[in-house]
């Protein structure tokens, strides 16, 4: 598809296509206006959010990911009130892409809004824009009867790493939907060892939920938890493979020699991905008692595993 720099001769063709009686012709012109560049091509697709007809405007909203500027970001908010539900699902994809600070505040004030959706977007584009500003609403989202803007309130909070916030996210780890606690575990990443709020990290590893337990031990690896250490050997018997991967994941990144039996054990797994996490954690861990279990996955079917299981040798045999 060409890329257009001026307002030339194909994109005054493009014009006249998103002016066609045909919807279907206005549609694949707003498509095409996502490879254009410039303000021209900008306001046209500006003006296709206002389209008559719904697959326009989403195919408006989509291509406007391609373009910047507050004027965007506005129209993108003002699509979240659209009548038309893929509308307003396309637009808060493409405003979740945006990373305006400048548009701050209009994100601010729908975070607010009496409908779920947009408060849920409007935070979710908020996100990586990190504005302090932005935590007075987040911490208000988490009062929300709605699941989906508790989860989204978290995740501005994971990105501001927010000590003030602690108290309202211990509250939240107990929350009666899975999916806000697991978002709960990804925003303690600010914790410290040995400070407030490991408590609740920690009891994220048992809970009944096996993504709350994956994002508690992704968490402990990203803090390096030392306190963590026993509940994440415990999680190397979980039932669900992807938690016993992150747990190996995170002993190695905290260098817990006291995980190096269940580390080898991890060896003869079935699971390549987890026989990978515990070669590549023996080796951040480095003990020359985990050479006998290495020696024996030396000759593993996975070349990956392979690669990883000679570096640790490497590495214990150095210890």
């Amino acid at each position: 598809m060409p890329v257009f720099d001026t307002f030339d001769d194909d994109l005054d063709d493009l014009a006249e296509r998103c002016a066609d009686p045909d919807p279907g012709v206005r549609r694949v012109a707003m498509m095409e206006l996502a490879e254009a560049v410039g303000p021209e091509a900008k306001v046209l697709l500006l003006k296709g959010l206002g389209d008559d007809e719904a697959s326009v405007r989403a195919a408006a909203a989509k291509a406007l990911d391609e373009h910047d500027g507050p004027e965007v970001v506005e129209g993108l908010v003002r699509s979240l009130e659209d009548a038309d539900a893929e509308v307003r699902r396309t637009a808060a994809e493409t405003l979740s892409e945006k990373k305006e600070p400048a548009c701050g505040p209009l994100l601010i004030e729908r975070a607010d809004h009496a409908d779920p959706f947009v408060q849920a977007a409007a935070l979710r584009a908020l996100r990586e824009l990190v504005l302090p500003d932005a935590l007075a609403a987040a911490l208000k989202a988490l009062r929300s009867p709605v699941p989906e803007v508790r989860r989204e309130g978290l995740g501005v909070i994971g990105y501001l790493k927010a000590e003030a916030a602690l108290p309202a996210l211990i509250a939240t780890a107990s929350d009666a939907d899975p999916g806000v606690r697991r978002a709960t575990m990804a925003a303690l990443v600010f914790l410290r060892p040995g400070g407030p709020g490991v408590p609740t990290l920690v009891a994220g590893l048992t809970d009944e939920n096996w993504q709350v337990r994956e994002e508690a031990a992704v968490s402990a690896a990203k803090i390096r938890l030392p306190e963590a250490v026993e509940p994440l050997i415990a999680r190397m018997d979980d039932p669900v493979w992807q938690v016993r991967t992150k747990a190996a994941n995170a002993l190695g990144r905290i260098r817990a020699a006291a995980a190096v039996p269940v580390l080898g054990q991890a060896l003869a797994s079935g699971v390549s991905n987890l026989r990978k996490e515990a070669a590549a954690a023996l080796g951040e861990i480095a003990d020359p008692r985990a050479l006998a279990a290495l020696e024996s996955a030396y000759d593993d079917h996975d070349p990956d595993v392979r690669k990883l299981v000679r570096w640790a040798i490497g590495r214990c045999r150095e210890a």
